[in-house]
């Protein structure tokens, strides 16, 4: 029974090689295109004119007039997360130690998806009572930076 047994285990491992087949297969690859993203201003975020003695903050909001503006262009129907930063600093245009913090900088879409050129608005407060010194006559002024990236 043993060499029987013994000629078993041999025929068994001796057709085991054909039961085990490679098989292969063809996989596509792709790749597409799309075009990098643009953003451009058409408004700047206005707080207004105001009186050198006010002593309240001034609110935009993404809905008025003094909101800023800007498109975002790119690829048709990709969805796109836009962010800004939350504060930025207004300078007097000829008294460099007078400023005015900008707070709460927010967009009316953190995400769209793109149809042409998108138009995304932003508002924010001038926070007035914490100006460095006395409000001086004139402009004021300062930028934020707006990132725009495809999902």
């Amino acid at each position: 029974m043993h060499k029987s047994m013994r000629k078993l285990v041999f025929v068994t491992l001796a057709v085991m090689p054909s039961l085990a087949q490679a098989e292969v297969g063809s996989i596509q690859a792709t790749i597409e295109i799309i075009p990098p993203l643009s953003i451009s201003q058409t408004s700047s975020l206005d707080f207004g004119t105001i009186f050198s003695d006010r002593t309240t903050d001034v609110i935009v909001a993404t809905t008025d007039g003094g909101a800023a503006a800007f498109t975002v262009s790119g690829h048709d129907g990709q969805t796109v997360d836009v962010s800004t930063e939350a504060t930025t600093t207004l300078t007097h245009t000829t008294d460099g130690t007078k400023t005015i913090p900008v707070i709460g900088i927010n967009l009316n879409n953190a995400s769209v998806v793109l149809n042409g050129a998108t138009e995304v608005k932003a508002g924010g407060t001038a926070d007035i009572d914490n100006a460095t010194g006395a409000l001086t006559v004139g402009n004021y002024t300062g930028s934020f930076n707006v990132t725009v990236v495809y999902q």
